[in-house]
Protein backbone atom coordinates (compact mmCIF):
# COMPACT_ATOMS: atom_id res chain seq x y z
CA UNK A 1 0.00 0.00 0.00
CA UNK A 2 1.55 3.33 -1.06
CA UNK A 3 1.76 6.51 1.40
CA UNK A 4 -0.16 9.41 1.09
CA UNK A 5 0.97 12.51 -0.71
CA UNK A 6 2.58 15.11 1.77
CA UNK A 7 0.76 17.77 2.30
CA UNK A 8 1.02 20.62 0.55
CA UNK A 9 0.68 23.89 2.97
CA UNK A 10 1.52 27.47 3.69
CA UNK A 11 1.42 29.13 6.84
CA UNK A 12 0.36 32.55 6.39
CA UNK A 13 1.46 34.55 9.28
CA UNK A 14 0.90 38.46 10.32
CA UNK A 15 0.01 40.69 12.59
CA UNK A 16 -3.81 41.07 13.40
CA UNK A 17 -4.94 44.23 11.53
CA UNK A 18 -2.34 43.72 8.99
CA UNK A 19 -4.30 42.42 5.67
CA UNK A 20 -4.40 38.48 7.00
CA UNK A 21 -8.13 38.57 5.96
CA UNK A 22 -7.40 40.26 2.75
CA UNK A 23 -4.59 38.02 1.26
CA UNK A 24 -6.52 34.65 2.58
CA UNK A 25 -9.38 36.03 0.22
CA UNK A 26 -7.04 36.26 -2.72
CA UNK A 27 -6.07 33.14 -2.24
CA UNK A 28 -9.23 31.66 -1.72
CA UNK A 29 -10.14 32.38 -5.57
CA UNK A 30 -7.74 29.31 -6.68
CA UNK A 31 -9.80 26.18 -7.53
CA UNK A 32 -7.44 24.52 -6.07
CA UNK A 33 -7.03 25.85 -2.48
CA UNK A 34 -8.74 24.92 0.49
CA UNK A 35 -8.15 28.01 3.27
CA UNK A 36 -8.81 28.52 6.29
CA UNK A 37 -8.94 31.25 8.78
CA UNK A 38 -7.92 31.21 12.73
CA UNK A 39 -8.43 27.26 13.03
CA UNK A 40 -6.21 27.72 16.16
CA UNK A 41 -8.60 29.85 17.54
CA UNK A 42 -11.67 27.93 18.19
CA UNK A 43 -11.81 26.13 21.39
CA UNK A 44 -12.01 22.91 19.77
CA UNK A 45 -9.35 22.15 16.78
CA UNK A 46 -6.61 20.52 15.91
CA UNK A 47 -4.30 23.37 16.06
CA UNK A 48 -5.08 24.54 19.33
CA UNK A 49 -3.17 22.05 20.64
CA UNK A 50 -0.26 24.32 19.63
CA UNK A 51 -1.30 27.07 21.29
CA UNK A 52 1.55 26.89 23.91
CA UNK A 53 4.04 27.30 20.90
CA UNK A 54 2.32 30.26 19.34
CA UNK A 55 4.77 32.89 20.46
CA UNK A 56 7.57 30.84 21.77
CA UNK A 57 8.93 27.36 21.58
CA UNK A 58 10.21 25.77 24.30
CA UNK A 59 10.30 21.90 23.63
CA UNK A 60 11.05 21.51 20.11
CA UNK A 61 10.76 17.74 20.52
CA UNK A 62 7.09 18.16 21.92
CA UNK A 63 6.01 20.80 18.88
CA UNK A 64 7.45 18.02 16.36
CA UNK A 65 5.39 15.36 17.72
CA UNK A 66 2.42 17.43 17.62
CA UNK A 67 2.65 19.95 14.31
CA UNK A 68 2.49 17.23 11.37
CA UNK A 69 -0.85 15.29 12.80
CA UNK A 70 -2.49 18.45 13.89
CA UNK A 71 -1.95 20.03 10.19
CA UNK A 72 -2.93 16.97 8.80
CA UNK A 73 -6.23 16.70 10.76
CA UNK A 74 -6.90 20.77 9.82
CA UNK A 75 -6.99 20.14 6.48
CA UNK A 76 -9.52 17.91 6.35
CA UNK A 77 -11.96 20.08 8.57
CA UNK A 78 -13.73 23.28 8.48
CA UNK A 79 -14.31 25.80 11.40
CA UNK A 80 -16.80 28.52 11.97
CA UNK A 81 -14.30 31.45 10.92
CA UNK A 82 -13.60 30.14 7.53
CA UNK A 83 -14.52 31.95 4.50
CA UNK A 84 -17.51 30.35 2.34
CA UNK A 85 -15.88 29.78 -1.04
CA UNK A 86 -17.45 32.14 -3.54
CA UNK A 87 -15.75 29.89 -6.30
CA UNK A 88 -15.78 26.01 -7.41
CA UNK A 89 -13.01 24.05 -6.12
CA UNK A 90 -11.78 21.23 -7.51
CA UNK A 91 -11.99 19.01 -3.98
CA UNK A 92 -16.03 19.82 -3.76
CA UNK A 93 -18.33 17.39 -5.46
CA UNK A 94 -19.53 19.01 -8.62
CA UNK A 95 -23.13 20.91 -7.91
CA UNK A 96 -22.43 20.54 -3.88
CA UNK A 97 -21.15 23.71 -2.97
CA UNK A 98 -24.05 25.91 -2.63
CA UNK A 99 -25.82 23.21 -0.75
CA UNK A 100 -22.66 22.76 0.96
CA UNK A 101 -22.19 25.75 2.24
CA UNK A 102 -25.70 26.75 3.38
CA UNK A 103 -25.83 23.10 5.09
CA UNK A 104 -22.54 24.70 7.04
CA UNK A 105 -24.01 28.45 7.81
CA UNK A 106 -27.48 26.49 9.37
CA UNK A 107 -25.13 24.71 11.56
CA UNK A 108 -23.20 27.47 12.75
CA UNK A 109 -26.19 29.26 12.93
CA UNK A 110 -28.22 26.85 15.10
CA UNK A 111 -25.17 26.66 17.56
CA UNK A 112 -24.68 30.02 17.93
CA UNK A 113 -28.88 30.29 18.84
CA UNK A 114 -27.87 27.34 21.59
CA UNK A 115 -25.20 29.14 22.73
CA UNK A 116 -26.62 32.74 22.76
CA UNK A 117 -23.62 34.23 21.33
CA UNK A 118 -23.43 36.86 18.83
CA UNK A 119 -21.22 34.90 16.45
CA UNK A 120 -19.87 30.94 17.40
CA UNK A 121 -16.45 32.61 16.36
CA UNK A 122 -15.08 30.50 19.10
CA UNK A 123 -16.82 26.52 18.19
CA UNK A 124 -16.01 23.68 16.70
CA UNK A 125 -14.44 22.28 13.71
CA UNK A 126 -15.36 19.46 11.69
CA UNK A 127 -14.68 17.56 8.93
CA UNK A 128 -16.49 18.34 6.09
CA UNK A 129 -19.20 15.80 5.23
CA UNK A 130 -18.82 13.39 2.91
CA UNK A 131 -21.79 13.84 0.22
CA UNK A 132 -20.02 17.96 -0.03
CA UNK A 133 -16.00 17.24 -0.69
CA UNK A 134 -14.26 14.08 -2.38
CA UNK A 135 -11.58 13.85 0.41
CA UNK A 136 -8.45 12.43 -1.69
CA UNK A 137 -9.16 15.29 -3.92
CA UNK A 138 -9.24 17.45 -0.73
CA UNK A 139 -6.07 15.92 0.68
CA UNK A 140 -3.78 16.83 -2.25
CA UNK A 141 -5.36 20.50 -2.50
CA UNK A 142 -3.12 23.11 -1.36
CA UNK A 143 -4.03 24.30 2.28
CA UNK A 144 -3.87 27.64 3.33
CA UNK A 145 -3.80 28.67 6.88
CA UNK A 146 -4.02 31.86 8.31
CA UNK A 147 -2.91 32.36 11.22
CA UNK A 148 -2.44 35.42 13.43
CA UNK A 149 0.89 35.90 15.29
CA UNK A 150 2.12 32.34 15.39
CA UNK A 151 5.87 33.62 15.10
CA UNK A 152 6.85 30.72 17.39
CA UNK A 153 6.25 27.85 15.33
CA UNK A 154 6.23 29.84 11.84
CA UNK A 155 9.89 30.63 12.42
CA UNK A 156 10.24 26.59 13.68
CA UNK A 157 8.46 25.76 10.55
CA UNK A 158 10.61 27.69 8.84
CA UNK A 159 13.96 25.85 9.97
CA UNK A 160 12.66 22.10 10.31
CA UNK A 161 9.65 22.02 7.30
CA UNK A 162 11.43 23.15 4.69
CA UNK A 163 8.28 21.61 2.80
CA UNK A 164 5.77 24.14 4.51
CA UNK A 165 5.85 27.49 2.87
CA UNK A 166 5.32 30.56 5.67
CA UNK A 167 3.82 33.59 3.98
CA UNK A 168 4.67 36.54 5.82
CA UNK A 169 2.21 39.31 5.04
CA UNK A 170 3.41 43.24 7.06
CA UNK A 171 1.07 46.23 7.09
CA UNK A 172 2.63 49.78 7.57
CA UNK A 173 2.73 50.16 11.49
CA UNK A 174 0.69 53.88 10.64
CA UNK A 175 -1.73 51.62 9.00
CA UNK A 176 -1.73 48.57 11.41
CA UNK A 177 -2.28 51.61 14.51
CA UNK A 178 -4.69 52.79 12.66
CA UNK A 179 -6.70 49.44 12.09
CA UNK A 180 -5.64 48.07 15.71
CA UNK A 181 -7.04 51.48 17.01
CA UNK A 182 -10.63 51.30 14.86
CA UNK A 183 -11.11 47.10 15.75
CA UNK A 184 -9.96 47.30 19.51
CA UNK A 185 -9.82 51.07 21.32
CA UNK A 186 -12.08 53.39 19.35
CA UNK A 187 -15.53 53.34 21.64
CA UNK A 188 -13.94 51.08 24.75
CA UNK A 189 -12.86 54.18 26.56
CA UNK A 190 -9.30 55.48 25.06
CA UNK A 191 -6.01 54.26 24.96
CA UNK A 192 -4.46 54.39 28.95
CA UNK A 193 -4.01 50.97 30.12
CA UNK A 194 -6.68 49.73 32.75
CA UNK A 195 -9.22 51.52 30.05
CA UNK A 196 -9.95 49.63 27.45
CA UNK A 197 -10.36 45.81 27.38
CA UNK A 198 -8.37 43.03 29.42
CA UNK A 199 -6.17 42.37 26.24
CA UNK A 200 -4.31 45.49 27.31
CA UNK A 201 -2.89 43.40 30.27
CA UNK A 202 -2.17 40.25 28.42
CA UNK A 203 -0.27 42.43 26.03
CA UNK A 204 1.88 43.99 28.11
CA UNK A 205 2.46 40.31 30.17
CA UNK A 206 3.54 39.56 26.74
CA UNK A 207 6.71 42.19 26.37
CA UNK A 208 7.77 41.20 29.15
CA UNK A 209 8.21 37.47 28.54
CA UNK A 210 9.64 38.89 25.40
CA UNK A 211 12.08 40.99 27.43
CA UNK A 212 12.72 38.25 29.79
CA UNK A 213 13.89 35.64 27.00
CA UNK A 214 15.97 38.20 24.91
CA UNK A 215 18.01 41.39 26.52
CA UNK A 216 18.60 42.83 22.94
CA UNK A 217 14.12 43.21 23.18
CA UNK A 218 14.37 44.31 26.88
CA UNK A 219 16.59 46.98 26.30
CA UNK A 220 14.86 48.01 22.91
CA UNK A 221 12.00 48.49 24.79
CA UNK A 222 12.94 50.05 28.00
CA UNK A 223 10.09 50.92 30.31
CA UNK A 224 7.34 48.32 29.50
CA UNK A 225 5.19 49.96 32.46
CA UNK A 226 5.44 53.20 31.75
CA UNK A 227 3.82 52.55 28.05
CA UNK A 228 0.83 53.72 26.82
CA UNK A 229 -1.49 51.02 25.59
CA UNK A 230 -0.92 51.89 22.16
CA UNK A 231 3.04 51.97 22.03
CA UNK A 232 2.99 48.57 24.05
CA UNK A 233 0.59 47.19 20.79
CA UNK A 234 3.38 49.15 18.16
CA UNK A 235 6.06 47.11 19.61
CA UNK A 236 4.54 43.69 19.84
CA UNK A 237 3.89 44.22 15.87
CA UNK A 238 7.91 44.94 15.95
CA UNK A 239 8.55 42.10 17.83
CA UNK A 240 6.14 39.42 15.49
CA UNK A 241 7.44 41.09 12.22
CA UNK A 242 10.78 41.68 13.17
CA UNK A 243 11.29 38.15 14.40
CA UNK A 244 9.52 36.07 11.90
CA UNK A 245 11.57 37.96 9.18
CA UNK A 246 14.85 36.96 10.71
CA UNK A 247 13.78 33.75 10.76
CA UNK A 248 13.00 33.73 7.02
CA UNK A 249 14.65 36.00 5.53
CA UNK A 250 17.18 34.05 2.75
CA UNK A 251 15.05 30.77 3.14
CA UNK A 252 13.55 29.57 -0.07
CA UNK A 253 10.42 28.65 2.27
CA UNK A 254 9.52 32.41 2.77
CA UNK A 255 7.72 34.85 1.17
CA UNK A 256 7.16 38.44 2.52
CA UNK A 257 4.07 40.29 1.47
CA UNK A 258 4.00 44.02 1.94
CA UNK A 259 0.23 44.96 2.51
CA UNK A 260 0.95 48.29 0.70
CA UNK A 261 2.30 46.57 -2.46
CA UNK A 262 -0.87 44.08 -2.76
CA UNK A 263 -3.56 47.21 -1.84
CA UNK A 264 -1.20 49.14 -4.56
CA UNK A 265 -0.61 46.54 -7.79
CA UNK A 266 -2.70 43.12 -6.31
CA UNK A 267 -2.73 41.49 -9.59
CA UNK A 268 0.77 41.44 -9.91
CA UNK A 269 1.82 40.98 -6.29
CA UNK A 270 -1.08 38.04 -6.19
CA UNK A 271 0.27 36.81 -9.01
CA UNK A 272 3.94 36.80 -7.29
CA UNK A 273 2.51 34.54 -4.13
CA UNK A 274 0.66 32.22 -6.29
CA UNK A 275 3.74 31.19 -7.99
CA UNK A 276 5.93 31.13 -4.81
CA UNK A 277 3.64 28.58 -3.76
CA UNK A 278 3.50 26.51 -6.45
CA UNK A 279 -0.50 28.04 -8.17
CA UNK A 280 -1.52 28.08 -11.30
CA UNK A 281 -2.21 31.99 -12.68
CA UNK A 282 -4.31 33.13 -15.02
CA UNK A 283 -6.56 35.96 -16.51
CA UNK A 284 -9.34 34.91 -14.70
CA UNK A 285 -7.97 34.80 -11.56
CA UNK A 286 -6.61 38.33 -12.36
CA UNK A 287 -10.18 39.54 -12.51
CA UNK A 288 -11.57 37.73 -10.01
CA UNK A 289 -8.45 39.87 -7.54
CA UNK A 290 -8.75 42.86 -9.56
CA UNK A 291 -12.65 43.10 -8.39
CA UNK A 292 -12.28 41.92 -4.63
CA UNK A 293 -9.44 44.75 -4.20
CA UNK A 294 -11.82 47.92 -4.89
CA UNK A 295 -10.72 50.78 -2.08
CA UNK A 296 -7.44 48.52 -1.02
CA UNK A 297 -5.28 51.30 -1.80
CA UNK A 298 -6.64 53.84 -0.62
CA UNK A 299 -7.22 52.12 2.90
CA UNK A 300 -3.86 51.30 2.80
CA UNK A 301 -2.56 55.04 2.69
CA UNK A 302 -5.66 56.67 4.85
CA UNK A 303 -3.29 56.53 8.37
CA UNK A 304 -1.30 59.28 6.60
CA UNK A 305 -3.87 61.61 6.92
CA UNK A 306 -6.35 60.20 9.38
CA UNK A 307 -3.89 59.05 12.51
CA UNK A 308 -3.38 61.27 15.25
CA UNK A 309 0.21 63.44 15.93
CA UNK A 310 1.26 61.72 19.01
CA UNK A 311 0.30 58.45 17.31
CA UNK A 312 2.51 59.47 14.32
CA UNK A 313 5.33 59.88 16.70
CA UNK A 314 4.79 56.72 18.47
CA UNK A 315 5.10 54.47 15.42
CA UNK A 316 8.45 56.85 13.90
CA UNK A 317 9.77 55.92 17.68
CA UNK A 318 8.73 52.08 17.68
CA UNK A 319 9.84 51.35 13.40
CA UNK A 320 13.41 53.79 14.12
CA UNK A 321 16.46 51.36 13.86
CA UNK A 322 14.60 48.48 12.52
CA UNK A 323 15.42 46.41 10.01
CA UNK A 324 12.06 47.39 8.58
CA UNK A 325 12.24 50.75 8.57
CA UNK A 326 13.33 51.03 5.04
CA UNK A 327 10.62 48.51 3.52
CA UNK A 328 8.25 51.80 2.95
CA UNK A 329 9.04 54.46 0.72
CA UNK A 330 6.86 57.64 -0.69
CA UNK A 331 5.53 55.45 -3.37
CA UNK A 332 4.96 52.66 -0.56
CA UNK A 333 7.13 49.85 -2.62
CA UNK A 334 9.29 47.25 -1.28
CA UNK A 335 12.86 48.70 -1.31
CA UNK A 336 14.97 46.18 1.35
CA UNK A 337 12.17 43.34 2.33
CA UNK A 338 14.08 40.61 0.29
Amino acid sequence: MSSPDPLAYALLIGQGRSGTNYLLSLLDQSAATHCRNEPDQLDSSALAQLAEFRFFVDDEARLAQRFDPAFLQAARCVGPRDHMADVEKDWLKRGRRRAGYFFLRQRYRAVERLIHRRKPMDGKEHPFPGWMVDPAALARSYHVFKLNAAVGYGAWALRTRPAARVLQIVRHPGGFAKSWLKRWVRGEGGMDRGQGTADAVRDEERLREVARRDPRWARLFGDIDGMGRAEGELWWWRYVNEALHEAGRGRENYTLVLYEDLARDPERTSAEVYRACGLEWNDELGRRVRALSGDAERIARAWKDELEPELVALVEKVLDGSPMAGWWGESGGRHAAA
